[in-house]
């Protein structure tokens, strides 16, 4: 592991050289890794990773992103598409909720449920260096306690 090798001095120029070149490809793997592995990384629970990867499957499907891929090659494509074109990621992410607001207001969802959309796109936005403004979505959503408290559920 390169990171205990911080702060440890080395005896000649070889050592340096070696531990540059072995940070170097550390560094080169991790930009180098996939959007889908990124956003796994994210995860330390199985279970949490299992609810965040099926959301993104509802949202990939929504936007019709490769309808016939699996949600590895959904996550990739997004996130390209997505970081060389920032309005095309936006404009997919806010229809999508948009879609979900609806249902909410429906009540065939919560909005609790809509909640944890929106961190699920926000982290895999972030965890893919996706640049999405999220401060400037228009809709506020349900108060989630609202919800509870109407007897709404998923």
């Amino acid at each position: 592991d390169i990171s205990s090798l911080i702060g440890f001095t080395c005896k000649n120029k070889k050592e340096r050289w070696i531990i540059i070149e072995t940070q170097q490809i550390v560094n080169q793997n991790i930009e180098e890794s996939s959007a889908y592995s990124l956003f796994l990384y994210a995860f330390r629970s199985p279970v949490t990773k299992d609810c965040y990867l099926r959301r993104m499957k509802v949202f990939f499907n929504y936007i019709n992103i490769l309808p016939n891929g699996n949600l590895e090659e959904q996550c990739n494509l997004f996130a390209t598409k997505g970081f060389e074109d920032h309005k095309w990621a936006f404009n997919n992410i806010i229809r999508f909720l948009r879609y979900q607001k609806e249902r909410v207001e429906k009540t065939e969802i919560t909005g609790g449920t809509l909640s944890n959309f929106v961190k699920t796109i926000k982290l895999f936005c972030e965890m893919t260096e996706i640049p999405i403004h999220w401060k400037k979505l228009p809709e506020k959503f349900p108060n989630q306690e609202k919800m509870h408290m109407t007897g709404h559920q998923q």
